[in-house]
């Protein structure tokens, strides 16, 4: 390696060890939640939240790099204009998704005063509609049915009361099904 090349490398070296130190980043409020409905257990994406599911939020602030404990700052949430919580210290709260038929909730977090300036983050959060996909089990015979629901206010597939209606004959899945009520098989051939 030539005499040039040395001092180009050592250059890039210093540089990127000592930029880091000494670029400054704005303190960063950020706001985390998660809404208590229920998905199936190999959903990858985040539950969302129907009218009424509860919603935990949490308020996380970085400065340079750290994590700074919020326990002695003034935080306030909002929920659109209403002021949901507040208090020395509290960084967490819940709230609920709105029932008035809103498609989203948006939050924001205030802290009063961080180093002389005041701090807020805002989020919005989807409010959607629960969800049933019915899936019907190929080359069964009977034809056999299921159901995944998603975004349900309930803690387990347990919660839900599903029936299940069949050329005009209603039938209580866990009835026909006990071992899986979120399953139907049709038992009978339909009327012609």
């Amino acid at each position: 390696m030539n005499y040039a090349m040395k001092i180009i490398l050592k250059t890039i070296l210093i540089l990127g060890i000592s930029l880091p130190a000494l670029s400054y980043a704005a303190p960063e409020l950020i706001i985390t939640w998660k809404a208590a409905s229920y998905t199936p257990k190999d959903y990858a994406g985040k539950a969302l939240p129907i009218a009424g599911t509860p919603i935990d939020v949490s308020a996380l602030l970085i400065d340079g790099g750290k994590v700074i404990n919020l326990a002695s700052y003034d935080i306030n949430w909002y929920a659109g204009e209403d002021r949901i919580a507040g208090g020395k210290g509290v960084a967490t709260t819940r709230t609920k998704a709105p029932i008035t038929g809103q498609d989203f909730l948006e939050l924001r977090v205030n802290v009063g005063k961080y180093e002389n300036q005041p701090l807020d983050a805002f989020v919005t959060i989807p409010v959607v509609r629960p969800e049933i996909l019915i899936r019907k089990k190929e080359g069964t015979k009977p034809q056999e049915f299921s159901i995944i629901p998603y975004f349900w206010n309930i803690l387990s597939e347990s919660g839900l009361t599903v029936t299940w209606e069949d050329t005009g004959d209603t039938v209580t899945a866990s009835a026909e099904n006990k071992k899986d009520p979120m399953e139907f098989a049709r038992m009978t051939t339909p009327k012609q």
